[in-house]
């Protein structure tokens, strides 16, 4: 199927009703993608089809059209640099989280769906979190490449007028004026009163999803996670990281 996603990528002609989300894995993909859509619909109600088919580096997307007819949000964790040019220069939402609870996430992201994975299984169930946050500060190998490999690019794309630049930790602090700038952004002129249902609804669909899957997206998660050694080590990294002191990332 791989092959078929990547021939489907190459081929594809984009659709101007459309708009594009981009997020490093575990950066309110799920719940941005919500939004987005409850928005183009102009409704609260919750989104049953799956998410999946959207989602163009998993699924053709020649058979995206049968489960979401434009207008719809597209959505990678692939930079913009990297995909075809097709995908490049469209209204784009950019979210962004902190590193140190991206890490975490991203950590129990793999011991609880990776590992389902065959080709992915030993090696996971093996992992610590030690582990893990020495491959996520150091390692560019990582599925989509290094987070702050990612992060760099994406920023200093943030003036760009094609692109929103969305903090994860805004959206859940307050999601009314995240959803009322996005609202402006797409376009899609929706009531005041429709913010405040779609902050509403759209986080008890993510809480129901994270029952099934995925976790709370708490801000500050990593405090019960991390170690004071592996905190050192993290602020360490973060000291010599000269967009750490640029980007307003929140931490608790």
């Amino acid at each position: 199927m791989f092959e078929e996603v990547l021939r489907d990528l190459q081929e594809y002609s984009w659709n101007e009703k459309d708009f594009l989300l981009t997020t490093f894995s575990k950066n309110g993909t799920h719940l941005m993608w919500e939004i987005m859509m409850m928005l183009l619909r102009g409704s609260a109600d919750y989104i049953t089809d799956g998410k999946v088919a959207c989602m163009i580096d998993l699924f053709p997307l020649k058979k995206t059209e049968a489960v979401f007819p434009s207008p719809r949000v597209l959505n990678t964790h692939y930079r913009l640099d990297v995909l075809p040019k097709a995908f490049r220069g469209r209204k784009t939402v950019v979210v962004m989280r902190n590193p140190k609870d991206t890490a975490v996430s991203y950590y129990y992201h793999k011991k609880n769906v990776q590992v389902n994975l065959p080709v992915l299984k030993e090696f996971v169930a093996k992992l610590t979190l030690s582990e893990m946050l020495e491959m996520f500060l150091e390692d560019k190998d990582m599925p989509y490449g290094r987070y702050f490999d990612y992060i760099e690019y994406m920023w200093s794309l943030r003036d760009e007028p094609n692109i929103l630049l969305v903090f994860f930790e805004d959206l859940i602090n307050d999601p009314v004026s995240s959803i009322h700038r996005v609202n402006e952004f797409m376009g899609t002129e929706r009531s005041a009163e429709l913010f405040s249902l779609l902050a509403n609804n759209s986080q008890k669909q993510l809480e129901n999803i994270h029952q099934k899957i995925y976790r709370k997206g708490k801000i500050g998660d990593w405090k019960n996670h991390l170690t004071v050694a592996e905190n050192e080590k993290f602020d360490e990294f973060l000291a010599k990281w000269p967009l750490s002191r640029e980007i307003p990332f929140t931490y608790c």
